[in-house]
Protein backbone atom coordinates (compact mmCIF):
# COMPACT_ATOMS: atom_id res chain seq x y z
CA UNK A 1 0.00 0.00 0.00
CA UNK A 2 2.66 2.48 0.84
CA UNK A 3 4.44 1.79 -2.61
CA UNK A 4 1.31 2.37 -4.22
CA UNK A 5 0.89 5.48 -2.41
CA UNK A 6 4.27 6.99 -3.35
CA UNK A 7 3.58 5.83 -7.09
CA UNK A 8 0.61 7.99 -7.18
CA UNK A 9 2.10 11.16 -5.12
CA UNK A 10 4.99 10.69 -7.59
CA UNK A 11 2.25 11.36 -10.44
CA UNK A 12 1.16 14.37 -9.00
CA UNK A 13 4.14 16.29 -10.60
CA UNK A 14 4.04 16.02 -14.50
CA UNK A 15 0.47 16.23 -14.18
CA UNK A 16 0.86 19.89 -12.31
CA UNK A 17 3.58 20.67 -14.66
CA UNK A 18 0.78 20.24 -17.18
CA UNK A 19 -1.65 22.38 -15.72
CA UNK A 20 0.81 24.99 -14.72
CA UNK A 21 1.89 24.80 -18.23
CA UNK A 22 -1.80 24.47 -20.38
CA UNK A 23 -2.82 27.47 -17.71
CA UNK A 24 -0.04 30.00 -18.28
CA UNK A 25 0.05 29.32 -22.10
CA UNK A 26 -4.05 29.87 -22.25
CA UNK A 27 -3.75 33.26 -20.28
CA UNK A 28 -1.27 34.73 -22.19
CA UNK A 29 -2.75 33.89 -25.54
CA UNK A 30 -6.30 34.87 -25.22
CA UNK A 31 -7.28 38.23 -25.82
CA UNK A 32 -7.32 40.71 -23.21
CA UNK A 33 -4.74 43.16 -21.24
CA UNK A 34 -4.21 43.20 -17.50
CA UNK A 35 -2.41 46.03 -17.37
CA UNK A 36 -5.63 48.24 -19.26
CA UNK A 37 -8.08 46.13 -16.59
CA UNK A 38 -5.83 47.80 -13.49
CA UNK A 39 -5.80 51.46 -15.18
CA UNK A 40 -9.37 51.44 -16.77
CA UNK A 41 -10.40 54.01 -19.26
CA UNK A 42 -8.06 56.74 -18.22
CA UNK A 43 -4.08 55.94 -19.11
CA UNK A 44 -1.27 56.99 -21.14
CA UNK A 45 1.12 55.24 -22.65
CA UNK A 46 4.26 55.95 -20.38
CA UNK A 47 2.20 54.59 -17.79
CA UNK A 48 1.00 51.22 -19.69
CA UNK A 49 4.95 50.94 -20.54
CA UNK A 50 5.63 51.55 -16.71
CA UNK A 51 2.67 48.96 -14.99
CA UNK A 52 4.38 46.19 -18.28
CA UNK A 53 7.76 46.20 -16.99
CA UNK A 54 6.74 45.96 -13.60
CA UNK A 55 4.62 42.88 -13.70
CA UNK A 56 7.50 41.41 -16.57
CA UNK A 57 4.91 41.50 -19.33
CA UNK A 58 7.52 42.99 -21.37
CA UNK A 59 9.60 40.47 -21.73
CA UNK A 60 9.26 38.01 -24.14
CA UNK A 61 6.66 34.37 -23.45
CA UNK A 62 9.41 31.70 -23.13
CA UNK A 63 11.36 34.11 -20.65
CA UNK A 64 8.13 34.68 -18.37
CA UNK A 65 6.94 30.94 -18.59
CA UNK A 66 10.50 30.13 -17.46
CA UNK A 67 10.43 32.38 -14.38
CA UNK A 68 7.33 31.32 -13.63
CA UNK A 69 8.08 27.86 -13.15
CA UNK A 70 11.11 28.87 -11.22
CA UNK A 71 8.76 30.58 -8.70
CA UNK A 72 6.56 27.65 -8.65
CA UNK A 73 9.77 25.76 -7.21
CA UNK A 74 9.60 27.46 -4.38
CA UNK A 75 5.57 27.68 -3.94
CA UNK A 76 5.80 31.28 -5.25
CA UNK A 77 2.82 32.22 -7.19
CA UNK A 78 3.54 35.96 -7.16
CA UNK A 79 1.93 38.81 -5.91
CA UNK A 80 -2.03 39.85 -7.20
CA UNK A 81 -1.83 42.43 -10.10
CA UNK A 82 -4.85 44.50 -8.20
CA UNK A 83 -4.16 43.71 -4.45
CA UNK A 84 -0.32 43.86 -4.81
CA UNK A 85 -0.43 40.80 -1.68
CA UNK A 86 0.78 37.23 -2.27
CA UNK A 87 -1.28 35.38 -4.06
CA UNK A 88 -0.38 32.15 -1.62
CA UNK A 89 -1.43 34.25 1.49
CA UNK A 90 -4.73 34.96 0.01
CA UNK A 91 -5.39 31.46 -1.36
CA UNK A 92 -4.27 30.33 2.36
CA UNK A 93 -6.85 33.06 3.90
CA UNK A 94 -9.95 32.33 1.65
CA UNK A 95 -8.83 27.82 2.17
CA UNK A 96 -10.29 27.41 5.74
CA UNK A 97 -14.34 29.46 4.57
CA UNK A 98 -14.16 26.94 1.64
CA UNK A 99 -13.32 24.06 3.32
CA UNK A 100 -16.28 25.06 6.12
CA UNK A 101 -18.73 25.20 3.25
CA UNK A 102 -17.68 22.11 1.35
CA UNK A 103 -17.75 20.07 4.69
CA UNK A 104 -21.17 21.28 5.89
CA UNK A 105 -22.44 20.86 2.61
CA UNK A 106 -21.12 17.25 1.98
CA UNK A 107 -22.34 16.33 5.48
CA UNK A 108 -25.57 17.20 4.56
CA UNK A 109 -25.65 15.27 1.41
CA UNK A 110 -24.46 12.14 2.66
CA UNK A 111 -26.43 11.68 5.78
CA UNK A 112 -29.42 12.48 3.55
CA UNK A 113 -28.51 10.92 0.39
CA UNK A 114 -27.18 7.65 1.93
CA UNK A 115 -30.86 7.78 4.54
CA UNK A 116 -33.04 8.16 1.47
CA UNK A 117 -31.36 5.76 -0.36
CA UNK A 118 -31.67 3.25 2.04
CA UNK A 119 -35.47 4.06 2.70
CA UNK A 120 -36.30 4.30 -0.64
CA UNK A 121 -34.23 0.40 -1.21
CA UNK A 122 -36.69 -0.79 1.56
CA UNK A 123 -39.39 0.47 0.19
CA UNK A 124 -38.65 -0.72 -2.73
CA UNK A 125 -41.56 -0.42 -5.74
CA UNK A 126 -44.18 1.67 -3.04
CA UNK A 127 -45.42 4.83 -3.53
CA UNK A 128 -43.01 5.94 -1.14
CA UNK A 129 -40.07 4.88 -3.21
CA UNK A 130 -41.51 6.20 -5.99
CA UNK A 131 -41.37 9.65 -3.89
CA UNK A 132 -37.98 9.77 -2.92
CA UNK A 133 -37.05 8.62 -6.33
CA UNK A 134 -39.00 11.51 -8.41
CA UNK A 135 -37.48 14.08 -5.55
CA UNK A 136 -34.21 12.82 -6.69
CA UNK A 137 -34.43 13.62 -10.00
CA UNK A 138 -35.72 17.16 -9.19
CA UNK A 139 -33.08 18.05 -6.85
CA UNK A 140 -30.07 16.30 -9.41
CA UNK A 141 -31.99 18.45 -12.32
CA UNK A 142 -32.33 21.71 -9.81
CA UNK A 143 -29.96 24.71 -10.90
CA UNK A 144 -28.11 25.77 -8.31
CA UNK A 145 -28.63 29.66 -9.11
CA UNK A 146 -32.16 28.91 -8.94
CA UNK A 147 -32.23 27.05 -5.58
CA UNK A 148 -30.56 29.57 -3.82
CA UNK A 149 -32.11 32.52 -4.71
CA UNK A 150 -35.33 30.27 -4.27
CA UNK A 151 -34.00 29.62 -0.14
CA UNK A 152 -32.71 33.43 0.22
CA UNK A 153 -36.94 34.43 -0.81
CA UNK A 154 -37.88 31.72 1.80
CA UNK A 155 -36.27 31.73 4.74
CA UNK A 156 -34.45 35.19 4.42
CA UNK A 157 -37.22 37.81 2.62
CA UNK A 158 -40.45 36.14 3.60
CA UNK A 159 -39.89 34.09 6.60
CA UNK A 160 -36.48 36.28 8.26
CA UNK A 161 -35.02 33.25 10.00
CA UNK A 162 -32.06 33.15 8.23
CA UNK A 163 -29.42 35.59 6.81
CA UNK A 164 -29.54 36.10 2.96
CA UNK A 165 -25.81 36.55 2.19
CA UNK A 166 -22.32 36.93 3.71
CA UNK A 167 -19.69 34.80 6.71
CA UNK A 168 -20.90 36.59 9.66
CA UNK A 169 -17.17 36.82 11.09
CA UNK A 170 -18.16 32.72 11.39
CA UNK A 171 -21.87 32.78 12.87
CA UNK A 172 -23.17 29.05 11.96
CA UNK A 173 -26.53 30.68 10.80
CA UNK A 174 -24.66 32.05 7.81
CA UNK A 175 -23.61 28.64 6.59
CA UNK A 176 -27.00 27.25 6.51
CA UNK A 177 -28.55 28.17 3.40
CA UNK A 178 -25.30 28.37 1.14
CA UNK A 179 -24.41 24.43 2.81
CA UNK A 180 -28.11 23.48 1.72
CA UNK A 181 -27.89 24.87 -2.01
CA UNK A 182 -24.45 22.88 -2.72
CA UNK A 183 -25.80 19.92 -1.18
CA UNK A 184 -28.92 19.29 -3.30
CA UNK A 185 -27.66 17.80 -6.52
CA UNK A 186 -25.03 15.34 -4.11
CA UNK A 187 -28.10 14.50 -2.02
CA UNK A 188 -29.84 13.89 -4.60
CA UNK A 189 -27.01 12.17 -6.46
CA UNK A 190 -26.09 10.08 -3.71
CA UNK A 191 -29.53 9.07 -3.06
CA UNK A 192 -29.96 7.18 -6.25
CA UNK A 193 -26.78 5.72 -6.81
CA UNK A 194 -27.63 4.37 -2.86
CA UNK A 195 -30.74 3.02 -3.92
CA UNK A 196 -29.44 1.25 -6.75
CA UNK A 197 -26.60 0.34 -5.70
CA UNK A 198 -28.03 -1.50 -2.45
CA UNK A 199 -30.81 -2.88 -4.58
CA UNK A 200 -27.93 -4.59 -6.68
CA UNK A 201 -26.86 -6.49 -3.23
CA UNK A 202 -29.85 -8.00 -1.80
CA UNK A 203 -29.93 -10.60 -4.16
CA UNK A 204 -26.39 -11.86 -3.26
CA UNK A 205 -26.30 -15.22 -1.26
CA UNK A 206 -25.23 -13.28 1.97
CA UNK A 207 -28.13 -11.23 2.26
CA UNK A 208 -30.15 -14.01 1.89
CA UNK A 209 -28.42 -15.80 4.61
CA UNK A 210 -28.70 -12.99 6.97
CA UNK A 211 -32.52 -13.31 6.19
CA UNK A 212 -32.99 -16.98 6.08
CA UNK A 213 -31.58 -16.24 10.27
CA UNK A 214 -34.14 -13.70 10.85
CA UNK A 215 -32.68 -10.76 10.53
CA UNK A 216 -35.09 -8.00 10.21
CA UNK A 217 -34.83 -6.36 6.98
CA UNK A 218 -33.93 -2.84 7.98
CA UNK A 219 -30.64 -4.30 9.75
CA UNK A 220 -30.09 -6.73 6.73
CA UNK A 221 -30.04 -3.29 4.64
CA UNK A 222 -27.63 -1.40 6.76
CA UNK A 223 -24.99 -3.81 8.19
CA UNK A 224 -24.80 -6.07 5.41
CA UNK A 225 -25.86 -4.92 1.55
CA UNK A 226 -25.15 -1.25 2.60
CA UNK A 227 -21.86 -2.12 3.52
CA UNK A 228 -20.74 -3.87 0.57
CA UNK A 229 -22.56 -1.41 -1.85
CA UNK A 230 -20.33 1.40 -0.11
CA UNK A 231 -17.69 2.05 -3.20
CA UNK A 232 -19.72 3.60 -6.05
CA UNK A 233 -21.03 5.93 -3.11
CA UNK A 234 -17.47 6.56 -1.92
CA UNK A 235 -16.62 7.39 -5.56
CA UNK A 236 -19.53 10.10 -5.76
CA UNK A 237 -18.27 11.57 -2.27
CA UNK A 238 -15.04 11.76 -3.44
CA UNK A 239 -15.43 13.30 -6.70
CA UNK A 240 -17.99 15.79 -5.39
CA UNK A 241 -15.90 16.57 -2.49
CA UNK A 242 -13.39 17.94 -4.21
CA UNK A 243 -15.20 19.55 -6.92
CA UNK A 244 -16.68 21.75 -3.27
CA UNK A 245 -12.91 22.25 -2.33
CA UNK A 246 -11.75 23.72 -5.58
CA UNK A 247 -14.32 26.46 -5.21
CA UNK A 248 -18.58 26.17 -5.27
CA UNK A 249 -17.83 29.58 -7.69
CA UNK A 250 -22.39 30.19 -7.84
CA UNK A 251 -22.99 29.48 -4.33
CA UNK A 252 -19.74 31.31 -3.11
CA UNK A 253 -20.96 34.21 -5.55
CA UNK A 254 -24.78 34.30 -5.05
CA UNK A 255 -24.38 34.17 -0.88
CA UNK A 256 -21.03 36.09 -1.00
CA UNK A 257 -19.08 33.61 1.01
CA UNK A 258 -16.17 35.15 0.64
CA UNK A 259 -13.61 31.21 -0.34
CA UNK A 260 -11.63 29.84 -3.47
CA UNK A 261 -14.40 30.27 -6.13
CA UNK A 262 -15.31 33.58 -5.54
CA UNK A 263 -11.88 34.77 -5.62
CA UNK A 264 -11.05 33.02 -8.74
CA UNK A 265 -13.74 33.84 -9.85
CA UNK A 266 -13.06 37.91 -8.94
CA UNK A 267 -9.43 36.91 -10.14
CA UNK A 268 -10.80 35.90 -13.78
CA UNK A 269 -13.41 38.78 -14.07
CA UNK A 270 -10.05 41.26 -13.31
CA UNK A 271 -7.74 39.07 -15.41
CA UNK A 272 -5.15 39.43 -12.58
CA UNK A 273 -2.62 36.71 -14.31
CA UNK A 274 -0.78 35.51 -11.00
CA UNK A 275 -4.16 34.58 -8.89
CA UNK A 276 -5.81 32.61 -11.70
CA UNK A 277 -2.68 30.56 -12.10
CA UNK A 278 -2.28 30.22 -8.48
CA UNK A 279 -5.76 29.67 -7.75
CA UNK A 280 -6.41 26.55 -10.58
CA UNK A 281 -2.82 24.99 -9.13
CA UNK A 282 -4.32 24.83 -5.81
CA UNK A 283 -7.27 23.70 -6.91
CA UNK A 284 -5.73 20.88 -8.82
CA UNK A 285 -3.70 19.89 -6.01
CA UNK A 286 -6.38 19.28 -3.58
CA UNK A 287 -8.89 17.42 -6.40
CA UNK A 288 -5.68 14.43 -6.89
CA UNK A 289 -5.33 14.59 -3.27
CA UNK A 290 -8.88 14.46 -2.30
CA UNK A 291 -8.76 11.56 -5.34
CA UNK A 292 -6.25 9.66 -3.78
CA UNK A 293 -7.59 9.55 -0.55
CA UNK A 294 -11.10 8.18 -2.06
CA UNK A 295 -8.68 5.73 -4.07
CA UNK A 296 -6.99 4.83 -0.64
CA UNK A 297 -9.80 4.09 1.03
CA UNK A 298 -11.31 1.70 -1.57
CA UNK A 299 -9.06 -0.89 0.32
CA UNK A 300 -10.67 -0.33 3.64
CA UNK A 301 -13.62 -1.08 2.79
CA UNK A 302 -13.33 -3.46 0.47
CA UNK A 303 -10.53 -6.36 0.88
CA UNK A 304 -10.51 -7.40 -2.65
CA UNK A 305 -9.16 -3.93 -4.19
CA UNK A 306 -6.24 -4.05 -1.46
CA UNK A 307 -5.21 -7.61 -2.62
CA UNK A 308 -5.88 -6.70 -6.27
CA UNK A 309 -3.24 -3.70 -5.88
CA UNK A 310 -0.84 -5.78 -3.82
CA UNK A 311 -0.42 -8.18 -6.52
CA UNK A 312 0.07 -5.28 -9.11
CA UNK A 313 2.93 -3.77 -6.64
Amino acid sequence: MLAYTFRRILWFFPILLGVATVTFLLLHVLPGDPVLSMVGERYDAETLARLRAEMNLDKPLVERYGRYLVDLATLDFGNSYITGEPVTKTILQRFPNTLRLAAAAMAIAVVVGVGIGVLAAWRRGSAFDYLLVGGAVVGVSMPVFWLGVVLIYIFSMRLGVLPASGFGNGNPLYLILPALTLAMASTAYIARITRSSVLDEVHETYVKAARAKGAPESRVLVRHALRNALLPIITVVGVDFGSYLSGAVLTESIFAWPGLGRFTLDAILKRDLPAIQGAVLFMAVLFMTVNLLVDLLYARVDPRVKLARESNA
